[in-house]
């Protein structure tokens, strides 16, 4: 295996770890799906690693829209407080917040 495939399955796995599904994250990766299910079912620590991502979807789910609802109930206090008018709220959107500060820490090693 050379170390372009290693980066290829490493953006692969990225893109799925970011909610898409496996045709959508071999396109935004520059693959085919017929690549990944191979390389699938030909690695097996690609297959854990894949499989680790899709299970893990419903907890990192509900983690993203609890900590965005709190994000939202804090904002929306600041913007009620007599401080407000003084304040320069953020512009950046707590989904891209989240992406920017509390993204997924993922590194893949082969």
């Amino acid at each position: 295996m050379s170390p372009a495939d290693d980066e290829k399955r490493a953006a692969f796995l990225y893109e799925l770890l970011r909610d898409a599904n496996a045709r959508l994250a071999a396109t935004r990766a520059g693959l085919t799906r017929g690549t990944v299910y191979r390389w699938k079912l030909e690695d097996p620590e690609f297959a854990a690693l894949w499989a680790e991502i899709v299970a893990s979807r419903p907890r990192r789910r509900d983690l993203r829209r609890r900590v965005l609802e709190r994000g939202q109930n804090r904002t929306r206090r600041r913007e009620t407080s007599h401080l407000a008018p003084h304040a320069t709220i953020a512009a950046t959107p707590p989904k891209a917040a989240w992406d920017k500060d509390l993204g997924p820490a993922f590194k893949v090693r082969w």
